[in-house]
């Protein structure tokens, strides 16, 4: 009995000595942490198209542009809220909200493009009756032209579609001001539906190669994109063809020119963030408030300016990182 005591007291210390070292000693400070696994082939989300990235604001309670080609932002009522991945910009229903900022030539000159962000927001309110905060269109970002109506290329939530109330109704109008584009004005709607008050990631891309304008919602072709020349009905799944002129019918039955490089021609260096160019005071062009417009009153997060149009495998990397707030 006394040998087995020895024994179980020799053992005891051991283990102490053992676990002790362990504890004083942690794995962790002797091996190198284990990486993320790659998605897409990337470990972060600003190696996605890295070199085409020219503008990344993260609303990290400031309107910094973390790449530099959007400086100096003149904020109006702007304010922060937890976003998606940290903090995000932060609208109203009740409070005009907005800054003018400006913009290089990686930005005005855009030709091929990429825009990503994140939205959070509720629908529009029908801009009939008193015109008010929140109500009508309301508009996200723009591209000034001072001595036009509408920017070189704007971004907002169009008014709600009363037989879809839990669809947004997000539409893009393009001004491209190249010699020989009749069509120079487009505006193409991307119908989301069922992402009322709820984070989605939206993409919306233009090459110029092939005329094609893309949209995607949470790393998959957007299901109805609609609103463009000779749309059908139930709109298209992912992507719209753009002509200049008329093309007679979706498949060009007119055999029009594409739309081919996008040109904004009269911008002036500004940029307009949250609201239309028209709707900010003073206005930043040859208008004035309407009341069919106001600003945004829903949450952006992660906004990104590519200067090419991303492949369906960076758009759905790109989702997948950020949703994993990398």
């Amino acid at each position: 009995m006394k040998k087995n005591k020895y024994i179980f007291l020799f053992a005891s210390v051991i283990a102490f000595q053992f676990f002790g070292s362990c504890n004083s000693d942690s794995i962790d400070k002797v091996n190198a942490s284990i990486p993320y696994e790659k998605i897409g082939g990337y470990e972060n989300s600003d190696d996605v198209a890295a070199s085409s990235l020219v503008s990344k604001l993260s609303f990290e309670n400031n309107l910094t542009d973390l790449k530099g080609a959007i400086t100096g932002a003149i904020a109006t009522n702007v304010g922060f809220v937890a976003g998606k991945k940290g903090m995000a910009y932060s609208g109203s229903n009740s409070q005009h909200r907005y800054a003018v900022a400006n913009a290089s030539a990686a930005i005005t000159g855009l030709n091929d493009f990429t825009f990503s962000f994140w939205m959070n927001t509720a629908n529009t309110v029908p801009d009939g009756g008193n015109p008010g905060q929140g109500k009508g269109a309301q508009g996200i970002f723009t591209i000034v032209r001072p001595t036009q109506f509408w920017g070189g290329l704007n971004f907002f939530l169009e008014n709600p579609d009363g037989a879809f109330p839990n669809r947004l109704r997000l539409k893009v109008d393009l001004e491209n001001g190249r010699n020989g584009v009749a069509w120079g004005s487009q505006g193409v709607i991307v119908n989301l539906d069922n992402v009322l008050n709820t984070w989605v990631h939206i993409v919306i891309s233009y090459s110029s190669t092939t005329s094609k304008i893309s949209f995607y919602t949470n790393g998959v072709p957007s299901a109805n994109v609609g609103s463009f020349a000779y749309a059908p009905a139930a709109g298209v799944v992912g992507t719209a063809p753009l002509y200049a002129d008329n093309p007679g019918s979706i498949d060009n039955s007119n055999n029009a020119p594409k739309y081919g490089a996008f040109q904004m021609v009269g911008t002036n260096g500004k940029i307009v963030f949250g609201t239309h160019q028209f709707d900010t005071t003073p206005p930043q062009n040859n208008g004035g408030p309407q009341g069919w417009a106001t600003s945004y009153a829903g949450l952006l997060d992660e906004f990104r300016i590519y200067k090419a149009p991303l492949s369906a495998n960076e758009v759905k990397a790109l989702y997948l990182l950020e949703k994993d707030n990398r």
